[in-house]
């Protein structure tokens, strides 16, 4: 299959180095030069528990392609998905998909309103990707994907990127109620990305207060009440396992929203700690203390100089 890597990032280093070794002819679409002339010159090694995958990679900014691809792999920011997906809808073949695999919601809306409903796709990972270099990731093996259809004539698609992702390596299936395990990394992420950000504090330094503890469980109450509100049966049973899962074996993890705030980046928070805010209160779902963390972390990297 002919798959752009839409924002080459750690994550798009990660699944276009698997997709590759499988015999897809992949394309890596950035911004930055740093990037693509990394990828073009070194290729991309991933390195994991069971030793290092090594392809090559051919990387280069959406406005000097010109052919055609029939999948699209979207990983940038939330915040840049409508920029980059208009930057390659002249890349689009008459029957191309596009998939987000992006943290948070509302991306998948945006991709439905360039590929249509039926060609979007949505979807959800729990592999690592840690960027040590451009070029260089580090992950684990014991991960997995879950893809499914956005609109309601989309499943034969799903189930053929599905398979072109699992025959990768990357552990891929349908999941007929993608929005459950989508919903469920959601509140994950609103716990541990907005308290991080708010605090500096890493998963260990937040698992180690009982005061952040209380807080993180403030936060999962307020967003697992908006997915009920929004009629997503997630199920917290399985979020409380990742946190502890979290709170054990990654304790010196940084999350992707205190990386940003640390380096003076734009954060995510609009996709996700913010997302739970908006769609509480479109739902008439109270959530004070998201929404106090959020405005925090607005605070911390709005603020002149920050």
């Amino acid at each position: 299959m002919k798959i752009a890597i839409v924002g080459s990032g750690a994550m798009g280093q990660l699944f276009g180095a698997h997709l590759v070794n499988a015999g897809n002819e992949v394309v890596y679409i950035d911004a930055s030069p740093v990037i693509i002339d990394a990828l073009n010159e070194r290729g991309v090694s991933v390195h994991t528990e069971e030793g290092v995958l090594q392809a090559p990679a051919r990387a280069t900014r959406a406005a000097d392609l010109a052919e055609q691809f029939e999948l699209f792999i979207v990983f940038t920011k939330g915040f840049h998905t409508e920029a980059a997906v208009e930057s390659v809808r002249h890349l689009l073949g008459p029957d191309a998909v596009g998939l987000t695999l992006q943290n948070g919601l509302g991306n998948a809306e945006v991709l439905a309103g360039v590929f249509g409903a039926d060609r979007t796709l949505m979807g959800m990972t729990d592999f690592p990707a840690d960027m040590r270099e451009p070029g260089v990731i580090h992950t684990s093996t014991q991960s997995k994907v879950r893809v499914g259809g956005f609109g309601a004539e989309a499943g034969a698609r799903a189930e053929a990127v599905a398979r072109v992702l699992d025959e990768a390596g990357l552990h891929a299936a349908v999941d007929p109620e993608i929005l459950v395990p989508i919903w469920e990394k959601v509140v994950f992420n609103a716990g541990f990305n907005t308290l991080s950000a708010a605090t500096g504090l890493t998963v260990g330094e937040i698992a180690a207060s009982p005061h952040t503890r209380a807080i993180m469980t403030n936060v999962l109450d307020e967003a697992e009440a908006v997915a009920a509100a929004c009629g997503v049966p997630v199920s917290r049973e399985r979020i409380d396992a990742t946190v502890a899962n979290a709170y054990e074996h990654h304790t010196h993890h940084k999350t992707s929203m205190l990386l940003d705030r640390e380096a003076g980046r734009r954060t995510e928070i609009d996709t996700i700690g913010g997302a739970i805010v908006r769609l509480g209160a479109e739902h008439g779902v109270p959530t004070p203390v998201t929404a106090t963390l959020a405005g925090i972390v607005r605070a911390l990297t709005e603020a002149p100089g920050a």
